[in-house]
Order: structure tokens, then C-alpha cells, then sequence
């Protein structure tokens, strides 16, 4: 029998009593050289890949994009950190099916259901979401999953648009800033099971964030991963890595029902402790 998950993604700061389609518009467009969707609200321009059924572009209202997909997704060894590898969802790895959810596959099939939403399904008929956007965040669906196959739930991208980990931080709810520099390259990847995230650049006054709205024991991940294997962290170009579900050795590890994550941009750089009190008290609040 499959089981049926539900994920709910949101994106940006959310508020109440809005109207949702006030300014959401949906078009299609060829973006990198594929057909894509590109969602315009006032928080942020999303771009989904139509047949990848995952997001490639975050852009904010700078013009920075967070995720910047641009390359071949089948692309091996660390040049993918600066191309193929990048994406967010990025849910099915590893099967017949993987690819789905992730940018630049050719995997899935999209289509327009309302004003503000997008219904994705794989062509196996075994996964399928819905994208759905207001003008401070977005949702993702799972309508149907693989019972055969854990999952994750990704943001591989790079932060600021740049990267520079040198000049990054982040933090969890255990604390922050925090300054590691882990390289996925050696193997210094830090795991937890934290609950939210968040991700900055010392020239930016604003912090991008993902959460869980349940804590599920299973381990998460961070690491930064340069397109040069020798160099590491010193690479010219790469993203970083954060997975919710994701064990070393990219295993995926998700297999229950009702998951819900929010994603999407703090207005404020976090620099001290207290702004990281205002953050974690912002997101508490959210979760609930």
C-alpha cells in the first residue's frame, strides 16, 4: 500500500489575512535553456523546472540568486557544486525515479492547476506535489511517494550568491553565528538534528532559513562543497550543502508521513546572539 507524505514548504516572511493572489503571476518561460515556470511575487522570483518539477532559481530583491542551477544534473565529481548538482527539494535520489523534484531532469511532468498553484507528477506515476505561492511564501505537496524509497529535502546552492565560505555564516537552533567551514571534500561535514537552519554572507543584511516543523530524530547535514576537490573550501566556485534526512555518504533517510519545512529569508544579517534570539523567536513562532 503507498503511503501518502505531505510536505509543506514556505517561503519568505510570512503574514496573515492577506489575499494570496494578490500579485502572484505565473508564466512560462525558457530559463538556462529549459522550460520553466517563473512565479513572481513580492518577496521573491522562484523559477521551477517544468520537468524537473524542482526549484533552480531563488532570486531576491537584490537580483541574488541563492540557488543558481546551471549546468548538466548528471555531471559527477565536484564540478556539479558550481552547476548540475544545485537545486531546491531536490527529493528523490537514488532510484528509478531520481531526478524527480530535482532541477534540469527530465523526470517529471507539470502543468498549471489555479492562479497560484502547480501540480507536478513523475512520469512513473509513483511521486507527485503541488507548488503553491502566496506573496510572502510558497507551499510544496507531496500528494504521492515511492513506498520503496526514503527522500530528503535539500538546499544545495550558493549562499549570497557567491561562494565564499570564508566570508559565510550560519547557525541552528543550538546556536549562532557559527563560523565552521566543513568541507565535504575531507569529510568534515557537521550533523545534527536540528530543527532550522539559517545561512548568511557578512555583506548582506538579510539571512536565508530552512525548518522542520517537527522533529524527527533522523540526522541532518551541512557541509560546504567547492568545484575543485583539492582545493575544498578555497575553490573558485561551490555551494553549500544542507540536508534535512541526510546521512554521510548521501543517504537519504526520510520515510514518514506528514513532514512539514519552511524555507525563506530573514530581513536582517544575524550578527551577534541576540539577533539570533530575534531569529529562532521568529521561527518558533512560525512553526507553531
Amino acid at each position: 500500500m503507498r503511503k501518502s507524505v505531505r510536505i509543506l514548504i514556505s517561503i519568505g516572511l510570512v503574514t496573515c489575512c492577506s489575499n494570496p493572489a494578490a500579485q502572484v503571476k505565473i508564466a512560462e518561460v525558457s530559463h538556462i535553456g529549459r522550460p520553466h515556470f517563473k512565479i513572481t511575487t513580492q518577496r521573491a522570483t522562484y523559477y521551477l523546472d517544468r520537468s524537473g518539477a524542482g526549484i533552480s532559481s531563488v532570486v531576491d530583491t537584490d537580483d541574488i540568486d541563492w540557488i543558481n542551477f546551471n549546468g548538466d544534473p548528471h555531471i559527477t565529481g565536484a564540478k556539479g557544486a558550481s552547476s548540475g548538482y544545485r537545486g531546491l527539494g531536490n527529493l528523490v535520489f537514488r532510484s528509478d525515479d531520481g531526478g524527480a523534484g530535482h532541477p534540469g531532469f527530465d523526470k517529471c511532468e507539470c502543468k498549471i492547476i489555479s492562479q497560484t498553484e502547480i501540480y507536478c507528477e513523475s512520469i512513473s506515476k509513483k511521486w507527485a506535489w503541488t507548488w503553491a505561492f502566496t506573496d510572502e511564501f510558497g507551499k510544496i505537496t507531496l500528494e504521492k511517494t515511492d513506498p520503496g524509497h526514503a527522500y530528503w529535502f535539500l538546499y544545495e546552492g550558493p549562499v549570497g550568491g557567491q561562494f565564499n565560505p570564508s566570508q559565510h555564516y550560519w547557525g541552528t537552533e543550538e546556536g549562532g553565528p557559527r563560523y565552521e567551514t566543513p568541507s565535504l571534500h575531507r569529510g568534515e561535514a557537521v550533523q545534527g538534528k536540528w530543527q532550522w537552519a539559517y545561512f548568511g554572507d557578512e555583506k548582506l543584511d538579510r539571512v536565508f532559513f530552512v525548518a522542520q516543523q517537527e522533529k524527527d530524530g533522523l540526522v541532518d547535514y551541512f557541509a560546504y562543497m567547492g568545484d575543485d576537490g583539492e582545493l575544498a573550501n578555497d575553490a573558485r566556485d561551490g555551494m553549500v550543502v544542507f540536508g534535512f534526512g541526510r546521512d554521510t555518504g548521501a543517504k537519504p533517510l526520510m520515510t514518514s508521513d506528514g513532514n512539514v519545512f519552511y524555507f525563506g529569508f530573514f530581513p536582517s544579517k544575524i550578527a551577534d546572539a541576540g539577533l539570533h534570539g530575534k531569529l529562532d523567536d521568529y521561527l518558533q513562532s512560525l512553526l507553531k
